[in-house]
């Protein structure tokens, strides 16, 4: 039975859209959860409201650190540099496609919308 050998892009794609995800998943949370303090009559406290983001913005930086790095550094560990530069290199490739991507959408659905 052959092996199929999952190359440096492949795994670089998948990183980019993990984080993707996430990102959007974070940001439609957020939006509903605002929605949900609007609807229900609620103004958030200043302090709160700081600690809240702060936190927010810490653990994701955390998950985002760990989709995007931690198999590069695990093989890194192993000797293959070359292999885990390479996966860093094609998941940047990634998130700046998706990024042009999102942005080419939204400016269409702007467009459209006018």
């Amino acid at each position: 039975m052959p092996r199929f050998k999952i190359t440096p892009l492949f795994i670089g794609l998948l990183q980019a859209a993990g984080l993707t995800a996430y990102v959007g998943a974070f940001a439609l949370t957020a939006q509903m959860f605002l929605e949900h303090l609007k609807n229900q009559n609620v103004q958030p406290q200043p302090v709160f409201s700081i600690i809240l983001f702060l936190l927010a913005f810490v653990i994701s930086a955390l998950i985002c650190g760990s989709i995007i790095f931690l198999y590069p550094v695990y093989i890194f560990s192993r000797g293959r540099m070359l292999e885990a530069l390479k996966i860093l290199l094609w998941s940047a490739l990634w998130l700046i496609f998706f990024f042009c991507f999102l942005v080419a959408a939204a400016l269409f659905v702007l467009i459209t919308k006018a």
